[in-house]
């Protein structure tokens, strides 16, 4: 009987643990990522990246790539080798090297094992933050979909200085909008409008095309595109602005998305003259895709140009009038959100074109 026992405990402890890969849910990851990110994918470092979240359920576990295969080290010692494909977009291949080294991953460590249901969303998120700052990968349990789209906050406000109207947004919103519109119905007699955009990073982009209608006889304000500049579309303002007359448009280094394709499109259609600092350059669309197993991949998958085809993301907008230090003949980003002194300058410009 004691045999038995003893012959019983030692297959249990010999028994090697396993993981269950799903290896349809791997070629969905890489698939998406492939076709719907704004760059073709790097599949050598993404999937290195993505093997590191082995690490974080055992931070035993190392993860480099060579010339010609990727490395897994589990405390300090070579624990498996995924070869790299002789053809780098062959998915298929990839899915299945991904799936071998997990499974061989969870039989050196038991923490592997029994956890091997995060795997995929630990794969995911290292995969997607290896990409760029703004695509996310949210497990079932973390994404949240009511934030920016359903804001019940205007930071919104408006004043009439003299005969000028000063409007100050600094979130766009789906108030925003007709805000805006409001406060140019209920003050007809204004000669002039200053539309404050420093510190607004952005929101509900169709909010920001609606304040452009309001000043805008259809014009083109911007255009998006996705890899390789395919499938342009174009966002006009449509006919029947509200308001026709001098308009300014304060920015900042905190002036960011749709406020900067904002500014840009009224400025390069002579709409609107920009004063301020130079924006902080973030001109990128991010598409939400629900995964099989719950998860939300948000992926950068186009971005914003302005109506002459500049490139808004990580260049900016230049301001008309910069109200900071030139450098190498580019005004400098600066936040500036409390300087009374630019609403001053504003006011003086309207003065010279009333």
């Amino acid at each position: 009987m004691k045999k038995l026992v003893l012959l019983i405990v030692t297959f249990w402890c010999s028994t090697a643990y396993s993981a269950d890969v799903d290896k349809n849910l791997l070629n969905e990851m890489l698939t998406t990522l492939n076709r719907q990110y704004i760059k073709p994918i790097d599949n050598v470092e993404t999937v290195t990246a993505g093997l590191c979240g082995l690490s974080d359920l055992d931070g035993g576990f190392v993860v480099s790539h060579g010339v010609d295969r990727i490395y897994i080290y589990h405390n300090h010692k070579i624990s498996g080798v995924v070869p790299i494909p002789k053809d780098v977009d062959d998915i298929r291949s990839w899915v299945n090297s991904i799936a071998k080294a997990i499974d061989n991953s969870a039989k050196i460590s038991e923490n592997v094992a029994l956890r091997d249901f995060e795997v995929p969303d630990l794969i995911m998120k290292r995969m997607v933050k290896n990409l760029d700052e703004y695509s996310h990968y949210y497990s079932e349990y973390e994404y949240n979909e009511e934030e920016e789209n359903n804001a019940i906050f205007t930071l919104y406000a408006d004043r009439m200085i003299d005969d000028i109207l000063y409007l100050r947004v600094r979130v766009f919103n789906k108030q925003t909008g007709n805000m805006v519109k409001q406060s140019l119905e209920n003050h007809p007699e204004a000669k002039g409008v200053i539309l404050d955009l420093r510190g607004n990073g952005g929101g509900m982009f169709n909010e920001a095309l609606k304040v452009a209608k309001l000043f805008c006889d259809n014009e083109i304000i911007t255009y998006t595109a996705g890899r390789d500049d395919e499938n342009k579309h174009y966002y006009t303002s449509g006919e029947g602005a509200l308001y026709s007359g001098p308009l300014i448009v304060l920015i900042d280094g905190n002036t960011a998305s749709a406020a900067e394709v904002l500014a840009g499109g009224l400025q390069e259609q002579s709409r609107a003259k920009i004063i301020g600092a130079h924006s902080f350059g973030k001109g990128t669309i991010q598409k939400i895709t629900v995964m099989s197993n719950g998860g939300r991949l948000v992926l950068t998958s186009e971005q914003f140009f302005t109506p002459s085809g500049k490139v808004i993301h990580k260049k900016g907008i230049e301001p008309d009038v910069c109200l900071n230090h030139i450098v190498d003949g580019q005004c400098e980003q600066e936040e500036r959100i409390n300087n009374e002194e630019d609403i001053e300058k504003a006011i003086e410009i309207l003065r010279e074109e009333m």
